[in-house]
């Protein structure tokens, strides 16, 4: 049996209420970390950057066969005016006529080269607008990512910072029992079971403050007629029991 006076164990009370306090920081930062909601929209982003870059990446080859349909139309165009050039000049009748057959197969191949880069820059404006009609979403998708990340980051330094707070609040909350003995049993019940849990409850009138178990008509009568220095614990969970 051990004992700590009255005035000892009521200041359990004031230990447990900061550890309590501790505990709910610990699991209110956890949840933080793994937020499914946070989780979800950084995934969103994700994508949504992925996306962007396939855009880009799109346009980019979409630009480089306009280039080469511009310079193809650009050269043939090059070779038709240096063969009327020629044809201009005069010459033999079968020169002549093989100098025509060869602007009319380079005007074919022009008109086709034509088509072609008129072809090339129609998927540049639809990819333009395909770009244009999502784009909004994507940045959405990414501001909605940032601010979920920012808010919960600044809860998170929040939460941290009053953590540090309280281990030198805890310290003292622990030197004021002025009861070694006592702290440390509570220690033991608080960490004993490989995690965190109360550890000191108030007992009101046959009930425990921890897990709301009334005591039975045996135990309560124990209770009554122990001695105020004696330390109680609640038969159910195990908590310290400090009466009022």
């Amino acid at each position: 049996m051990s004992t700590a006076t009255p005035e000892q164990q009521r200041a359990l009370l004031e230990l447990e209420r900061v550890d309590a306090r501790l505990r709910r920081i610990a699991a209110r930062i956890a949840e933080l970390r793994a937020d499914p909601e946070v989780a979800a929209a950084l995934q969103l982003r994700a994508r949504a950057i992925a996306t962007a870059k396939e855009l880009d990446a799109g346009e980019q080859d979409i630009r480089q066969r306009l280039a080469a349909a511009e310079e193809k139309v650009a050269r043939v165009q090059a070779s038709i005016e240096k063969d009327r050039r020629r044809l201009e000049q005069g010459g033999t009748a079968k020169d002549l006529m093989g100098l025509q057959h060869e602007i009319d197969t380079r005007t074919r191949q022009l008109a086709a080269a034509e088509e072609a880069e008129l072809e090339v820059m129609q998927e540049l404006d639809d990819a333009a607008e395909h770009r244009a009609r999502i784009t909004p979403r994507l940045r959405a998708a990414d501001a909605d990512a940032r601010r979920r990340v920012a808010a919960r980051d600044e809860e998170g330094q929040a939460l941290t910072a009053e953590r540090e707070e309280l281990a030198a609040t805890r310290a003292a909350a622990a030197q004021a029992v002025g009861a070694p003995a006592l702290v440390a049993r509570y220690e033991k019940i608080r960490t004993g079971r490989g995690t965190e849990r109360p550890a000191a409850a108030e007992l009101h009138g046959s009930v425990c403050g921890s897990c709301g178990t009334a005591l039975s008509p045996t135990d309560a009568a124990t209770f009554r007629a122990a001695a105020e220095d004696e330390v109680l614990t609640c038969p159910e969970c195990g908590v310290i029991l400090v009466r009022g």
